[in-house]
């Protein structure tokens, strides 16, 4: 036996307990049931890792998460440090990996991020790239101001150069013309906009 194998039965052993009196055959196939489990665990944390040790990383706030109808990939709208609004897909939405993604972008929305992001290649069309997020890492709410001119060119961005869903979307919102608007009122604007979603990446 390899030294992980043995690290692996051993793992497995102490997860499912001693073996009671008189039951050595079912215990010795809940070890080995589990130290599969830890195998394939491995092999999807190696995977994972590695996807992280790949991508680039930067800081941005999180804007607008969308569902696409036709990949299942979540779409994410991104606000970066420079300004910039930045689009980001998730992994596949019918994929444990892609659903959890999803979910968690959901939950922090305007929140500023630490963005793990992968260009990946489309598995329909080697040729083409995917620009996808591989992990987020929340710093908490946004609190700093955003200039009223940066947010209503990231209100434009947002609505594809539509200036009149633009204006519109901001004059309902009854957002200031001068000073500064909060993370929060940027996201309900965009939020606001007839077919609001993240540019294609």
């Amino acid at each position: 036996m390899n030294p992980r194998d043995l690290e692996l039965t051993l793992a497995a052993a102490r997860a499912v307990g001693p073996c009671p009196p008189g039951e050595e055959a079912t215990w010795t196939e809940q070890v080995r049931a589990r130290a599969v489990t830890l195998y394939t665990l491995a092999d999807t944390v190696g995977q994972d890792l590695a996807r992280l040790d790949a991508a680039k990383q930067f800081t941005a706030t999180l804007l607008a998460v969308h569902v696409e109808t036709t990949s299942t990939r979540g779409k994410l709208l991104l606000r970066n440090t420079s300004g910039d609004l930045e689009g980001l897909r998730t992994d596949r939405g019918d994929t444990d990996a892609g659903r959890a993604m999803i979910e968690r972008a959901r939950l922090l929305v305007g929140h500023r991020l630490r963005v793990y992001r992968l260009n990946e290649q489309m598995a329909s069309n080697a040729k083409n790239q995917v620009r996808t997020v591989v992990h987020l890492a929340d710093h908490g709410p946004d609190t700093d101001p955003i200039p009223v001119n940066s947010a209503k060119d990231n209100l434009l961005a947002a609505a594809d150069g539509d200036k009149d869903a633009a204006r519109r979307a901001w004059m309902d919102a009854a957002l200031p013309e001068a000073g500064s608007v909060t993370a929060g009122q940027l996201v309900a604007v965009v939020a606001s906009l007839p077919a609001a979603g993240a540019p294609q990446p």
